[in-house]
């Protein structure tokens, strides 16, 4: 699955709006998602009486797979068995494929915070590659001031969670298409718990700046990236542009 659609529902990014289920601005209750039968992990919002439900959540509960093709604006859901990104007409016909390449980093052998590593993105659509840091782990009472001072409506971590900011920095150094920017935000990094889980992605505006741009080859963008970490999960990773299966990326340890 290319990295260009983003999977997960920020206060900035659309999702599914279930106006039916509206019940006012951030409602009293935490509300629930039950997909099949099955409760979900991810947040449901109300905001200004629109229901939100995370994309990502809902299709991976279903079986489905989501692609993006950023050459025609196109969103694609195919259920389980049927994976295949459809093509725009007289394009051949291909799979989406996503590789990331950083040396011999790994889950097994992660980076220290501080260290500057190179990637590789290549998929379908995209074929770029430049450099990754991550200069700042920040976890715990400190987080959620941060973040409770970003935005007054952020919700506190989940029971027996607390939050986590990491402040990256991505810089470009080669685009395959000539001219073309890379979409650049904080879905573009995943947090991996000690044990192997990997955690949501959290419904909250992140404090500024932000890792959230556009640019071109030379160009660089540094945030903040908000995550829900365990209390006691006390040496969780974070990857950079894994695969949709969970291999490859850039891995940072987080202490």
């Amino acid at each position: 699955m290319t990295k260009r659609f983003k999977l997960l529902l920020s206060l900035s990014v659309a999702a599914i709006a279930l106006s039916s289920f509206a019940a006012g601005a951030y409602g009293a209750g935490k509300l629930k998602l039950i997909v099949n039968g099955k409760a979900a992990t991810a947040e449901v919002k109300t905001i200004n009486d629109t229901t939100y439900v995370p994309l990502r959540a809902v299709s991976e509960m279903l079986g489905a797979t989501v692609s993006y093709d950023s050459a025609t604006s196109t969103i694609t859901i195919n259920s389980a068995g049927n994976a295949t990104i459809p093509n725009t007409p007289g394009a051949p016909s291909q799979e989406a494929t996503t590789n990331t390449e950083s040396s011999t980093n790994s889950r097994s052998n992660p980076a220290e915070i501080g260290t500057t590593l190179p990637f590789t993105v290549k998929d379908t659509f995209s074929d770029y590659g430049g450099s990754v840091n991550i200069s700042q782990v920040i976890r715990g009472e400190q987080a959620w001031q941060m973040i409770q001072e970003a935005n007054m409506f952020n919700s506190e971590p989940d029971a027996g969670h607390e939050y986590m900011l990491i402040k990256a920095k991505v810089t470009i150094t080669r685009n395959d298409k000539q001219d073309a920017a890379v979409r650049l935000w904080g879905g573009d990094f995943t947090l991996v718990s000690t044990s192997g889980t990997a955690y949501d992605y959290p419904l909250v505006v992140t404090p500024e700046p932000k890792l959230d741009a556009s640019i071109y080859v030379g160009s660089s963008s540094e945030g903040w990236v908000a995550f829900q970490v365990k209390k006691n999960d006390e040496s969780p990773l974070v990857v950079f542009e894994r695969k949709y299966d969970g291999t490859g990326g850039v891995w940072f340890k987080t202490k």
